[in-house]
């Protein structure tokens, strides 16, 4: 997630500003370079901070009983796979997976 902003700002965004900022005029470093780089980075705190913060605070719960019955359907299929492969007579790939029994 944070990836993909961090590279939209790099690659459009900043590099594009930074341009301005060896700019010999004093009027596009004042009033272009230092508006434009303070607007992204409030973006960029607003995009990789505050947003993520806000909503992991207001966003839904994590329903206990779903994640419960994720883990049992993935020991049931880890066990179904287990008995297919060993009726098969193939040899296995996972080394142990005991904790899934």
């Amino acid at each position: 997630m944070g990836s993909s902003v961090v590279v939209g700002i790099a690659s459009t965004k900043f590099l594009g500003v930074m341009v301005l900022a060896f700019a010999p005029s004093t009027l596009f470093k004042l009033y272009y370079f230092r508006m434009y780089l303070f607007i992204i980075l409030l973006g960029v705190f607003n995009g990789l901070f505050f947003l993520p913060v806000v909503l992991s605070i207001i966003g839904p719960a994590v329903d206990e009983k779903e994640c419960i019955e994720k883990e049992k359907d993935h020991k049931a299929m880890i066990k179904v796979a287990r008995a297919e492969r060993e009726a098969s007579g193939k040899p296995s790939l996972v080394i142990s997976a005991d904790k899934y029994d």
